[in-house]
């Protein structure tokens, strides 16, 4: 009995991380460091951009930044690698992102030389050419070790 709920217990841990990773790239993700969020889901035009009248897109980037980035156009999704076009909401700026998924994080990358910034002590600085997120959903804990008796 207790082999038949350990097995029934990895397969459907199996069909969570099968699922899960299938839709790395929806999802509510944040950066802790600069105090920025990403709502996005680049496999369908289908998030609401807060203030905005019933424009649906790809996602947003706001917090801390100067404006918030509207993800407009997807360019490519892989397995782990996705690249997208992000404009600024003023329209003053827009660039290519890359994110890629690694070890439970979204690491963003800008490609171009229009920064996205953020605000440290009033002033406006750009943000490193690469930016960890994680999900919101997922805790920060280190997952355990599971120890089957023999």
């Amino acid at each position: 009995m207790m082999m038949k709920r350990i097995i029934l217990l990895v397969l459907l841990s199996v069909g969570v991380f099968t699922f899960a990773a299938a839709q790395v790239f929806k999802g509510h993700f944040v950066n802790d460091e600069y105090k920025m969020q990403m709502v996005l889901n680049l496999y369908a035009d289908s998030v609401a951009v807060p203030g905005m009248d019933d424009e649906m897109c790809y996602g947003y980037i706001n917090g801390n930044t100067n404006g918030m980035w509207v993800i407009l156009k997807v360019i490519s999704v892989e397995k782990d690698k996705a690249v997208f076009r992000a404009s600024c909401d003023n329209g003053s700026d827009s660039q290519n992102v890359e994110l890629t998924w690694s070890e439970g994080k979204l690491v963003m990358k800008q490609q171009k030389d229009a920064y996205i910034k953020t605000v440290v002590n009033r002033k406006y600085v750009k943000l490193p050419k690469a930016v960890e997120f994680h999900d919101i959903a997922l805790p920060k804990l280190p997952v355990p070790k599971v120890v089957l008796p023999k």
